[in-house]
């Protein structure tokens, strides 16, 4: 008797803020309030981290605050480089000895078509002009590319070389100019051979492994036609 009073009280003094029908259903199912409550709060809770995990996935809009947007044409290809701008000692060096080799070995041969009258020799000359001609506008083009000047003269060194057949008799000429070949053919041989194993440029690895061999021929042909003689 005294429960059943109680819960009129309660109704009574509750019914004026929810009304009488909340007020039973409340008291009558607890459980089943509380498990309505959790159930709204669960559904509640599942869509916020639904949103949130959306709005995670979502990029944000060009020029928003935050956000970096990479300049039209500014993003290198990976892996590039500019080889123009990257070329050693070393690299200079070879582009410079071995465009004088060139300009050596054309003025010498050039030289011998002048004042030899043995037609091995002048044989010989004409395929030095012609394949050194072929290696020195190659490597203008490389060095035309890369923004580096080659000499426009042969060495010092060099030019002793051409001095003396200029001096020697026709006689000896022969002799001079295919013994001549055969020391610059070596010593232009040793360098290219040294770039080979020490430069890194790959434009003039490229360059120096077409001519090396060339090179190499060029003083097998001088060495025979002085061991002939």
């Amino acid at each position: 008797m005294n429960i059943v009073c109680d819960v009129r009280a309660i109704k009574k003094l509750v019914g004026s803020f929810m009304g009488v029908a909340g007020v039973s259903a409340f008291i009558s199912f607890p459980a089943l309030a509380q498990a309505n409550l959790n159930s709204a709060n669960y559904k509640s809770s599942s869509q916020f981290i639904l949103v949130q995990s959306t709005q995670r996935n979502v990029p944000a809009p060009a020029g928003s605050p935050g956000t970096i947007s990479p300049s039209p044409g500014t993003t290198p290809a990976p892996g590039t480089t500019n080889s123009g701008t990257s070329l050693s000692a070393l690299d200079r060096e070879f582009m410079t000895r071995a465009a004088q080799s060139d300009l050596t070995e054309i003025q010498t041969s050039q030289l011998a078509l002048q004042r030899s009258k043995n037609k091995a020799v002048r044989d010989y000359a004409q395929r030095m002009i012609q394949d050194h001609k072929n290696s020195s506008k190659q490597l203008t083009q490389i060095a035309k590319n890369k923004n580096v000047t080659l000499p426009k003269d042969i060495s010092p060194e060099n030019k002793a070389l051409v001095t003396k057949l200029t001096k020697v008799s026709d006689r000896e000429f022969d002799g001079a100019y295919m013994q001549g070949q055969v020391q610059a053919h070596k010593k232009t041989l040793a360098e290219y051979q040294n770039y080979l194993k020490k430069g890194q440029n790959q434009d003039l690895r490229a360059f120096a492994s077409k001519i090396a061999p060339l090179v190499a021929d060029h003083l097998e042909m001088a060495q025979k036609m002085v061991a002939g003689r």
